[in-house]
């Protein structure tokens, strides 16, 4: 990489190298994890970005700078009450008797701590800092999101050629054979294609502040285009968008930069590299569709999903069901971890076919399904505020390096929003801590009263340990209930459960397992009961229904059976017809025969429940 021009001040090695090159570490390498196992496939990128997390609080806590400005007043941001809100929601949904069956809101509540803790610390280490030393940090992020960019794009090449074995662990298996959506090393193509969004509007930046010249920043920018196009993600097309968006503003503010300068520096220059961003997608989407024609890639359609509206009739129908949820629970919605068993609850009343899910796809109408208005507005207010503080303190009061410098933050979270708006990237930690960052680094003022350094150091020390406690735990009970997931039947019993963590997921494996008589009915219900409530599949509501006919609750079960017609690939025939093989092995003295004869009707004539 060129060196910075020479007129921007570096900060001092001893001050600017471990914390830069921590945030470099912390927000890349979690995106490059490619150990994805089940039952929770993102567990290892996601311990790695909480590990990550917890090493840059520390850093950056530590970090002492010179830099002689007039102090900023407080201890924590603002923003910083958008984790404390809602963890303030959750204790209040406890109080209220709502259950915690799944063990997600203590999970939540940890990763909001994590949140938090993250955004006290980067405020503290960005106050009192000169602009030029502010500007490092935000090279210092656009690197991560770059590097992270490329080498997920080089990750989906290697999947293209299905190279994956020979690329020494590195790069995760695309298990897909037909409509191939290459996704790198994050399991989701739409997570992909964010990554190399952000990259995007990273590479504008860094090409302006010296760190790319013209060439340099042209074949980045085309290697990512070919990884948005590689992802088959809309998602992707509209940060393509606002990547353009924002070099056209850096072009507004590099107006009067005198000639001679790099391309790059210069309006005109910027005002192409728009118009290239624009360009290069458009021609990347039907050339690589083209080149996977012609090579047998099985590529997926990006061109036709385009011009298609099924995606979003889903995305519309699970919408539906979360306003549904707030209507039911107006104040403190459902609580986290119990979005797909009220989507199952309501399934009938809503009435329309939508896939399980634990989330909205929608981050508005996940906050009001989970949290009601209590939650979603608390965060609505709080965000509503610091935007609010950003534009009055760095865009209309900020000189013109601080506007420079906010820019491409300000678009690194319209990105994350945007993606929010149709999924919900922020419940990973590898875009959540990111998240995090970025709001408490433009907050421009705080509240509280800072603790006596011996006092902070103490809350350090145990901020550390007590994460380092939680983290380990987490990460021995992941290996448990992920060794019982691959056991065979004959090895899976005498292998330990979680102590402490994860524990329904193997209890709900356990339960899918078990085989079920009519005299261990009524002891198996709770178990059934509790899985659904970890996610609703249609195999488990037809056991849980089987289970409910056997105990005499016949008319429950057949309503648990006709909710499957309200799932998309709810495999309704499959159940049916298992229902039916369950009803003709059971003795005739201890079959439901109301149950079995409507299951029987049901299964011979599908289109005519009765």
């Amino acid at each position: 990489m060129a060196p910075l021009p020479s007129h921007l001040v570096r900060m001092p090695a001893q001050k600017a190298t471990l914390p830069a090159a921590m945030i470099v570490v912390a927000f890349t390498v979690p995106l490059l994890v490619s150990k994805h196992t089940l039952p929770l496939a993102t567990f290892y990128g996601e311990w790695t970005a909480a590990a990550l997390g917890v090493l840059l609080v520390a850093v950056l806590a530590l970090t002492r700078l010179e830099d002689r400005l007039a102090p900023v007043r407080g201890a924590l941001p603002w923003v910083a009450w958008l984790p404390l809100w809602l963890i303030v929601v959750t204790i209040a949904q406890a109080a209220t008797g709502m259950a915690d069956i799944t063990g997600t809101r203590l999970t939540t509540q940890l990763v909001l701590a994590l949140g938090a803790a993250t955004m006290l610390a980067t405020w503290q280490f960005g106050q009192n800092m000169s602009t030029e030393r502010r500007a490092t940090i935000v090279d210092a992020l656009a690197i991560a999101l770059l590097v992270a960019g490329l080498l997920g794009t080089l990750a989906q090449w290697v999947q293209v050629f299905r190279m994956e074995d020979q690329a020494f662990g590195l790069v995760s298996e695309y298990f897909y054979s037909a409509n191939r959506r290459l996704w790198g090393n994050l399991n989701q193509p739409n997570h992909q294609a964010t990554i190399h969004g952000l990259a995007l509007a990273a590479a504008v930046w860094l090409a302006t502040r010296g760190w790319l010249q013209f060439p340099s920043w042209l074949v980045a920018t085309l290697l990512l285009e070919s990884g948005i196009a590689l992802s088959g993600s809309r998602t992707g097309v509209v940060h393509v968008g606002l990547a353009a968006s924002y070099a056209l503003m850096a072009a507004a503010m590099a107006r009067g930069t005198p000639r001679g300068a790099s391309p790059m520096h210069r309006s005109p220059g910027l005002v192409a590299a728009a118009v290239i961003l624009v360009v290069g997608i458009l021609v990347m989407q039907p050339g690589i569709k083209l080149a996977g024609r012609a090579f047998d890639w099985q590529l997926f359609d990006t061109v036709a999903q385009l011009q298609s509206s099924n995606q979003m009739s889903a995305r519309g129908a699970m919408w539906a069901q979360a306003l549904a949820m707030f209507r039911a629970h107006p104040l403190f919605g459902v609580g986290y971890g119990e979005f797909g068993w009220a989507q199952f609850q309501q399934a009938a009343e809503v009435g329309v076919v939508a896939e399980m899910s634990l989330h909205a796809h929608n981050a508005v109408l996940d906050l009001m399904a989970k949290t009601g208005a209590a939650g979603a507005g608390g965060v609505a207010l709080v965000l509503a505020a610091w935007l609010w503080r950003v534009v009055r303190a760095r865009i209309w009061r900020g000189s013109t390096a601080e506007r420079v410098a906010t820019a491409p933050v300000l678009v690194w979270l319209a990105m994350l929003g945007a993606h929010s708006m149709l999924e919900y990237p922020l419940h990973y930690l590898y875009f959540f801590l990111p998240f995090c960052f970025m709001l408490a680094w433009l907050d421009p003022s705080g509240f509280g009263r800072r603790l006596p350094r011996g006092a902070a150091g103490l809350a350090g020390v145990v901020f550390v340990v007590a994460a380092g406690f939680v983290l380990a735990g987490m990460w021995q009970d992941y290996k448990r209930v992920e060794a019982r997931e691959y056991a065979s039947d004959a090895q899976r019993d005498s292998l330990p459960m979680p102590r402490q963590w994860f524990r329904q997921h193997a209890a709900s494996d356990a339960a899918e397992r078990a085989a079920i008589t009519y005299g261990d009915a009524r002891t198996l219900l709770p178990a059934h009961m509790a899985a659904l409530h970890l996610l609703p599949t249609p195999t488990m509501i037809r056991r849980t229904a089987w289970l409910l006919a056997l105990t005499g609750e016949q008319v429950r079960a057949r309503l648990w059976m006709e909710r499957l017609r309200y799932y998309y690939q709810g495999d309704e025939a499959a159940q049916l017809a298992a229902l039916v093989h369950d009803c003709e092995a059971v003795a005739s003295s201890h079959r439901p025969r109301e149950f079995c004869a409507w299951a029987t009707h049901r299964e011979r004539h599908p289109r005519g429940g009765g």
